[in-house]
C-alpha cells in the first residue's frame, strides 16, 4: 500500500507553481531584452566596440550579466513563492509518491511529491535560461529590443494555437514552454521511442534544452563580438 499523509502543501505549490514561472520569465525578458541592443539605441555601438576591451571583455560581461539577472530573479521569485506557500499549507506529505495525489494518479514517474517539486523548478529554471538566452541571441543579432521581448511570447504561447492539431502532438510535448511547467508533463502519457527504448518527456526537454542552452552562449559571444560598425 501507498505510504499516506496529508500533502496539501505541495498540492498548492504544484497548481500554481508553472503560472508564477511563466509570469516570472516574461517578465524578465524585458530586464534582458536590451543589454546587447541598448547601445544601438543609444547610439554608443560606436563607443562599445571601439573601446580595447569591448569586443570581449565587454561582450563577456553583458552575457554574464543577463545569466546573474536570470538566475537572480528566478530563484528570488521561487523561495518567495515556496516560503509563502509553505509556511500556510505546511511541508507534509513530502516523502508521498505522487500517484497518492488525486490530480497524478496515472503519472508512470516513480517520485515523490518533494522531487516532483524540485523537478518542477528546477525545470523551469532550465526553460528560462534557454529562453531567454534566445532572447538575448535575437538582441544581438539584430540590436532590437522590441523583436528580442517578444521570443519568450512566442516561444510560451506557440502550443496555445497549434495544440488543435493532432499530428503535431507529439512536436508540442517537446517544445521549451513544457520546461516551464513540468509538473503537468509529469501527469500525462507523453511518451517518445529512442533506440529501442520508451521513455517520457521530461528527461528529453530537460536534455535537449540544456545542451542547446550551452550551444547558445558561445553562438551569443561571437554574434555580438563580431558586430559590425555602420
Amino acid at each position: 500500500p501507498f505510504y499516506y499523509e496529508y500533502a496539501g502543501g505541495f498540492t498548492a505549490a504544484l497548481d500554481y507553481a508553472p503560472t508564477i514561472i511563466m509570469l516570472t520569465v516574461l517578465i524578465m525578458s524585458f530586464f534582458v531584452a536590451g543589454i546587447f541592443s541598448n547601445e544601438f539605441g543609444w547610439k554608443a555601438d560606436s563607443v562599445f566596440f571601439s573601446a580595447r576591451y569591448g569586443r570581449n571583455r565587454g561582450t563577456f560581461s553583458k552575457i554574464a550579466a543577463g545569466l546573474i539577472v536570470i538566475t537572480g530573479v528566478y530563484w528570488l521569485v521561487i523561495l518567495i513563492y515556496s516560503a509563502v506557500v509553505f509556511s500556510v499549507a505546511g511541508i507534509g506529505g513530502a516523502n508521498c509518491v505522487i500517484q497518492t495525489s488525486w490530480a497524478f494518479w496515472k503519472s508512470f514517474y516513480n517520485i515523490t511529491c518533494l522531487q516532483t517539486y524540485l523537478l518542477t523548478v528546477i525545470g523551469g529554471y532550465v526553460g528560462a535560461l534557454f529562453i531567454l538566452a534566445v532572447s538575448m541571441l535575437v538582441s544581438a543579432k539584430t540590436h532590437t529590443t522590441v523583436l528580442a521581448v517578444t521570443i519568450p511570447f512566442v516561444l510560451l504561447f506557440i502550443q496555445s494555437f497549434l495544440g488543435g492539431f493532432s499530428v503535431l502532438s507529439d512536436v508540442l510535448g517537446l517544445l521549451p514552454d513544457q520546461l516551464l511547467q513540468i509538473n503537468m508533463a509529469i501527469k500525462t502519457f507523453t511518451l517518445y521511442e529512442i533506440g529501442g527504448k520508451v521513455i517520457g518527456s521530461v528527461p528529453i526537454i530537460l536534455t535537449i534544452y540544456s545542451v542547446l542552452f550551452l550551444i547558445i552562449l558561445p553562438v551569443l559571444y561571437q554574434v555580438y563580438r563580431k558586430t559590425e560598425i555602420k
